[in-house]
């Protein structure tokens, strides 16, 4: 019987094969390895007073009424009972909320953390309702603690987390309140911090967390030192070498909202702290940001014109907006902090849910951040051609993937509703520019 001869370059090719096979399988279980899980939420906006806010034996009994019995009023009440179409336009109540957090913990039962983007209180809200507020917060952060004990919760101020009016400054009894409700899972470096301020810093493995509070940027306010203040130590705490892999959060975005054209910060604050994301844009991995209650992000130019960083704006638990309910789960490296993946779940409000099974109705996984931009990468030159793509409406239904992804699948008819003809809005809305 002869040998079976086989060529050398045959050899060579079989042998190349094996080491490419070799390889490959070293770098997927190194990507394995560091792969990490956390939830993005924003926008609760929980009513505690849900289509029931003149009733005034209600709004007593709650305030009478101690948390840990709160969840038995609002089983008796119909209203908070609800999950359908008729939540479109209104904040969230009982069953919406424990339906998120259902969903979430099913989804993924051990996140490496969670973090919520600010605006805990419900729409309207007046500094009289300071106690409901304050226990209002309390019941929030004891479901999360119920469904996650053992999570990271990174809890961030909103413009409606005050005891003032919406948008006023957090006075020390807030913050102090505030941090009390979710002392049982708050990693306790940023403590501290937050207590003084309002802002801290915090690490999570090997990610260094940054939260901004924006109510001392946003437009009209009347805080320029507190903003100044804030956004020096933001400068400091990024120039530190031992600073790196670094995720910024902040509630209120910077830039345009695209549905009106008006800044949301104001003008100065802004344009120091895009010059300073450009400027430490190596180190900065993501910028988080909420409070439009849609699905958006927003990229960094410098003054080149060339982008640097990225920001994503969480989609609202809450569909005050007109918007589906959705959370988000990021797929992160976590040697590094870099963003893999970003898959958004959405609770699609239909006509009738069976009352029985609401607690359970299912959050869809409807968007996933690699599907929108494909077949570019998701960093911040991969949404700049995003832009540009959309904007030409070039490839296949470019224009309807991106309505559909800000939008979150809601065929939406009001202000906020993204079409070709109020699109460019929306592109300016994306773009931040550093000044030389």
């Amino acid at each position: 019987m002869k040998k079976l001869q086989i060529p050398l370059f045959e050899y060579t090719k079989i042998l190349l094969t094996l080491l490419l096979c070799s390889l490959s399988c070293v770098l997927y279980s190194q990507v394995t390895a560091n792969s990490e899980k956390c939830i993005l939420i924003s926008d609760i906006h929980f009513d505690p007073l849900f289509q029931s806010h003149d009733d005034t034996i209600l709004y007593k009994k709650l305030i009478e009424t101690p948390v840990n019995n709160w969840t038995t009023l609002f089983l008796a009440n119909p209203k908070q009972n609800l999950i359908n179409n008729t939540l479109l336009g209104k904040d969230a109540n009982y069953a919406l909320l424990k339906s998120a957090l259902i969903n979430m913990s099913s989804e993924l039962v051990s996140p490496s953390f969670i973090i919520i983007a600010g605006d805990f209180i419900w729409h309207g809200a007046k500094p009289k309702d300071s106690i409901l507020k304050k226990k209002t917060m309390i019941y929030i952060a004891s479901l999360f603690n119920y469904y996650f004990p053992k999570t990271k919760l990174i809890p961030i101020l909103g413009n409606n987390d005050t005891y003032g009016e919406d948008y006023q400054l957090q006075n020390l009894e807030y913050l102090r309140d505030f941090t009390d409700a979710w002392s049982m899972n708050l990693p306790k470096e940023s403590k501290s911090e937050f207590l003084y301020k309002g802002y801290n810093t915090c690490k999570i493995g090997n990610v260094n967390l940054i939260i901004l509070n924006s109510s001392t940027v946003s437009m009209n306010s009347q805080y320029k030192n507190e903003s100044d203040e804030m956004l020096d130590w933001l400068q400091k705490k990024l120039a530190n070498n031992e600073t790196q892999n670094v995720w910024i959060i902040s509630h209120i975005p910077p830039g345009l909202n695209g549905y009106n054209n008006k800044n949301m910060w104001n003008i100065e604050q802004q344009q120091t702290f895009i010059n300073t994301v450009v400027k430490y844009a190596k180190k900065i991995k993501f910028i988080i940001a909420a409070h439009t209650h849609f699905n958006e992000f927003k990229v960094f130019y410098n003054n080149q014109n060339k982008p640097k960083a990225f920001m994503r704006l969480i989609p609202s638990i809450c569909s005050n907006h007109g918007n589906y309910p959705s959370f988000e789960i990021a797929e992160i490296n976590g040697k590094d902090g870099t963003l893999n993946n970003e898959i958004n779940y959405v609770l699609k409000l239909t006509t009738s849910i069976n009352q029985e099974i609401q607690n359970q109705f299912i959050w869809h996984k409807q968007f996933t951040t690699l599907d929108l931009l494909y077949p570019n990468k998701l960093n911040a030159t991969g949404f700049s051609n995003l832009i540009t793509k959309t904007k030409n409406n070039k490839g296949k239904d470019s224009l309807s993937k991106y309505i559909d992804y800000y939008t979150l699948g809601t065929k939406i008819e009001n202000k906020n509703t993204l079409n070709k003809e109020n699109l460019n809005n929306y592109i300016k809305a994306d773009s931040l520019k550093a000044m030389k």
